[in-house]
């Protein structure tokens, strides 16, 4: 297999001036309101120079999606035109750490479409975390509750085979010692059983037959998908991959939002939602074989179908068990969020009895 070309991110140097302003307890701001003509100067010094700021406005932008992070679209006009960018704010004491921070100050080109970022910084005493990035307004928003279309599914593909590839065992993926390893799969049998319990009580009628069953023993799935994983190449993953975390630009070209928990692990992981969840299951060929071909072309290697067929099993088990057990405790507090609840469950029924007739071998244990 040859190697792709990666690229990681070096350390900017400051222009003249700007050094003593960022190393202010400023630098990072604590809310919007610390966002000021003064600062966008400084650190978009070196993407907007000739920008005047005459004028600046901000909206909170995502609220009705739940993110954690609190964004906001920044725009101003100057002497030229309008421009402007999107602004990440949040606590690092959160979930959601410092680990976008971390990716793009590491990375300069992951291999597919991401936002490009113009400033990121971290605050230890104050905990507070800040990213600047390129306004994707006009791009279409990629939503869990609704599937994708063919065009926009291979598009999907495409952008993950040549991430998938980019960094198939690459050996600067292995020095990123703070992207974790999820490689294996480890759950306690107390979490399964104590999540389990949990979730019969909150949806007692809502899983049906092989679904059902499979829940009923999922604290022996660990040690089926790990078998099947154990030979799997690793590379690097998105590690929270839903359609609310893509936009489209030109309808149909994905760009990957969110990278705060960037991941190592097998392909299969992030091809799992794609296949199973994002798309109807009546394309699931169509768009597995276009991923696989577009693996090959950008590896410039064989791809084993059968073989990554059965880690791709191994990894479903994985998903259904985050779909059920790991969503036991979550209490949404927005519409939205119990409506993407109820549709996860209502779509395990269906892809486990799909899997199933494509798959016995790996239900055996049922």
């Amino acid at each position: 297999m040859r190697f792709n070309e990666v690229r990681l991110a070096k350390k900017r140097a400051c222009p003249k001036g700007i050094k003593a302003v960022l190393e202010t307890e400023f630098s990072v701001p604590a809310s919007e309101n610390e966002v000021t003509k003064e600062w966008l100067q400084v650190v978009l010094a070196t993407t907007f120079p000739d920008a005047t700021f005459d004028t600046l406005e901000s909206k909170r932008i995502g609220e009705a999606y739940g993110f954690a992070s609190r964004i906001f679209r920044f725009q101003w006009q100057d002497n030229k035109a309008s421009q402007s960018v999107v602004i990440k704010l949040w606590d690092t004491d959160s979930n959601a750490g410092i680990g976008e921070v971390q990716f793009y100050q590491t990375f300069k080109d992951v291999g597919t479409r991401t936002p490009l970022c113009f400033f990121s910084g971290v605050d230890e005493k104050k905990k507070k975390a800040v990213l600047v990035l390129e306004d994707l307004q006009d791009a279409a928003q990629g939503d869990v509750l609704v599937q994708l279309d063919l065009a926009r599914a291979k598009g999907i593909a495409h952008s993950l085979a040549k991430l998938h590839a980019t960094w198939l065992e690459h050996p600067k993926l292995a020095e990123l010692t703070w992207v974790p390893d999820v490689s294996i799969w480890t759950r306690t049998n107390d979490w399964f059983q104590s999540r389990r319990a949990l979730f019969l009580e909150r949806f007692p009628n809502n899983l049906g037959g092989f679904a059902r069953l499979l829940l009923d023993k999922i604290e022996f799935a660990p040690q089926i998908a790990n078998e099947r994983l154990k030979d799997a190449p690793k590379t690097l993953l998105h590690g929270d991959f839903h359609l609310d975390n893509i936009v489209f630009e030109s309808q149909t070209e994905p760009v990957l939002l969110d990278w705060s928990r960037p991941v190592k692990g097998s392909p299969t992981l992030n091809l799992v939602p794609l296949l199973f969840f994002m798309t109807p299951l009546d394309k699931f060929d169509t768009v597995f074989d276009y991923y696989c071909d577009e693996f090959e072309e950008i590896a410039e290697s064989s791809l084993n179908r059968t073989a990554f067929k059965k880690q791709l099993g191994g990894d479903f088990l994985r998903a259904f068990s985050l779909s059920t057990c790991g969503v036991a405790r979550w209490q949404p507090q927005l519409k939205r969020g119990v409506q993407i609840l109820n549709t996860s469950i209502k779509q395990n029924n269906e892809v486990v009895n799909f899997w199933f007739e494509r798959d016995p071998e790996l239900f055996s244990f049922l």
